[in-house]
């Protein structure tokens, strides 16, 4: 297995993993999941263009545009020169994760076409693509662990009320 397939790896754990994974996260998501918004971030400011923030419909609607950006990133390879990426526009929840994994794949097949010795290759400028790559896997994660905790919250929330 050589570097790129192995960086494959990682990202298509953290992307569809049957129990860790933004895919495991998503599982059976309900509009009002999607729209409700933890206390702790009322006072934040909306995002235009992705939504209010908190929410798991940001949360979608930001990785979306982020694995446009990282698309894009990778093709260009300007280190200095960071692409400008237009926010999806507020998606609604079955729009929001059609285009996702649009944008995911795409994000995914970009990475596959890739060489090992292209991840020497300077994205950023202090991220090579290799580091690029884990960064991006990572994101991935860490908002699929945001969209299942604020998935329990608003459960919690929702049985607290019946009681």
């Amino acid at each position: 297995m050589n570097a790129v397939d192995a960086l494959l790896l990682a990202f298509d754990a953290a992307w569809k993993d049957e129990w860790e994974s933004l895919r495991q996260a998503c599982h059976d998501l309900s509009e009002e999941e999607s729209v409700w918004q933890p206390p702790s971030y009322a006072r934040e400011p909306h995002d235009k263009g992705v939504g209010r923030p908190g929410t798991i419909l940001w949360h979608l609607n930001h990785l979306e545009l982020c694995h446009r950006h990282y698309v894009e990133t990778i093709k260009r390879k300007d280190p200095a020169n960071s692409p400008e990426t237009d926010p999806p526009g507020e998606l609604p929840l079955r729009d929001a994760l059609k285009a996702l994994g649009n944008a995911t794949l795409d994000l995914r097949n970009t990475v596959a076409e890739l060489q090992p010795d292209d991840l020497k290759s300077m994205v950023r400028p202090t991220r090579n693509l290799a580091q690029f790559i884990a960064m991006f896997t990572r994101h991935m994660s860490w908002h699929a662990a945001q969209i299942q905790q604020t998935r329990r919250l608003c459960a919690r929330r929702a049985k607290s009320a019946q009681a």
